[in-house]
């Protein structure tokens, strides 16, 4: 093979075919997200009324009104800002959000209605509920309710089950399309008074929710949710997205309590690492459902159910029937 010469000497082997080819594509790819993103840009002044509600990992989350979205109608939307755009690692983590939000068209999982990208910060502009995400709703059937905001009434099996089967028919949507989510919980789920629910994107509100995120190896992660894999070796796959299911599933039944909260999240690492963290089913789970969870929680991620092979469980009116 013939090299090329430069001008400070160094001699370089000639690009193969093969790179040239990638080359083309990664270019190739790039102006197709580029395209995809001109095509749901709208401008920034068609969102007004902006109510912080907490910062996120890349910077600040707000609810708003958005203007032309849906006909003349005004929409309640969730505005996600990407405030740290020299930070290389966060702006790949947004563009892989946004790209896979975009792609996405599926009735359980919030659609990207769109971005502001002509000045910083970026806006990412997604789908919301009229109740907001699941684990307040959750933790709010817990707590004493007041004459001007009662309590919502405690779900009944059935409706929890029937909030199962949609997050799992989204993350089966996900995982046939081989994305990963990395992060579901039901703190990244929405809900509706109609009780469907939309699986949404991952750390919407880290500050609102700190105690479910932990310092590990320089990376805030949501330890509690995570099987090992994923902890020590930042090996994320739909096998984890799995493990997370069924701790989302946990907090579904115990209405929004903490996973292992008596513990120190060392003492939740130490026992993990060691293979000895041992999840218990909370006592309102349906029997029929136990084992399931029992094989999502599965150390060996090859042990684990697809999300495919879920929905079916989950979905099944015998499994409905039978709680």
């Amino acid at each position: 093979m013939k090299t090329t010469k430069h001008r400070n000497g160094d001699a370089t082997a000639p690009r193969s075919d093969g790179e040239n080819t990638a080359q083309s594509q990664s270019s190739n790819q790039s102006k197709r997200c580029r395209n995809n993103y001109d095509k749901i840009a709208i401008p920034r002044q068609d969102l007004h009324n902006m109510m912080l509600l907490g910062s996120g990992e890349f910077g600040e989350v707000y609810l708003a009104q958005a203007n032309g979205l849906q006909g003349n109608s005004e929409t309640v939307v969730m505005v996600k800002a990407l405030q740290h755009m020299r930070d290389e690692n966060l702006l790949q983590e947004f563009k892989r959000q946004l790209d896979m939000f975009g792609r996405l068209d599926h009735c359980n999982i919030a659609k990207l209605l769109g971005i502001c990208n002509d000045m910083e910060p970026h806006y990412m502009i997604l789908q919301y509920t009229d109740w907001g995400d699941l684990k307040q709703f959750l933790v709010a059937t817990r707590k004493e309710g007041t004459p001007s905001k009662p309590r919502p009434t405690p779900l009944t099996v059935s409706q929890n089950m029937s909030i199962i089967h949609q997050i799992a028919l989204a993350m089966e949507h996900l995982a046939n399309h081989r994305m990963v989510h990395k992060d579901l919980a039901a703190r990244n789920c929405l809900i509706s008074s109609d009780l469907s629910v939309k699986v949404s994107l991952s750390a919407l509100c880290k500050d609102t929710y700190s105690k479910e995120y932990s310092l590990h190896k320089n990376q805030i992660i949501p330890l509690r949710w995570l099987p090992l894999e994923a902890v020590e070796e930042d090996d994320y796959s739909c096998k984890s997205d799995v493990y997370s299911f069924a701790v989302t599933v946990w907090e579904i039944f115990s209405r929004g309590e903490m996973p292992f909260s008596r513990m120190t999240d060392q003492e939740v690492l130490s026992l993990l690492e060691r293979g000895d963290l041992h999840w218990k089913h909370h006592k309102t789970t349906p029997e029929s459902l136990k084992q399931l969870l029992s094989k999502c929680w599965e150390t060996s991620p090859r042990d684990r159910p697809t999300f495919s092979q879920i929905a079916v469980q989950v979905g099944d009116s015998n499994l409905v029937n039978n709680v």
